[in-house]
């Protein structure tokens, strides 16, 4: 019994590799997207910064020269950047 199943394991292992070669492969996977971040100098430190990210009020002005602002509030009150 052990032999037949030996060899029946065998016959379907074979059988998958003789059918491998006929599928195309399909398109490469896109890369999934990665939240970029900008370089940034905000309150004289560089720093790399993203939507999302905490931010500081008082740094407004510094933000808006990259592109994004600190209006986001969540519900502790933390500020993020959009």
């Amino acid at each position: 019994m052990n032999r037949r199943r030996a060899l029946l394991g065998l016959a379907a292992a074979v059988g998958l590799l003789a059918v491998a070669p006929a599928a195309t492969p399909a398109a490469p996977a896109a890369q999934p997207s990665l939240v970029t971040c900008k370089r940034a100098t905000i309150g004289g430190q560089h720093k790399c910064i993203a939507r999302g990210q905490f931010c500081a009020v008082r740094y407004a002005s510094q933000y808006r020269r990259y592109g994004l602002s600190c209006t986001y509030r969540d519900v502790n009150g933390r500020y993020h950047l959009r």
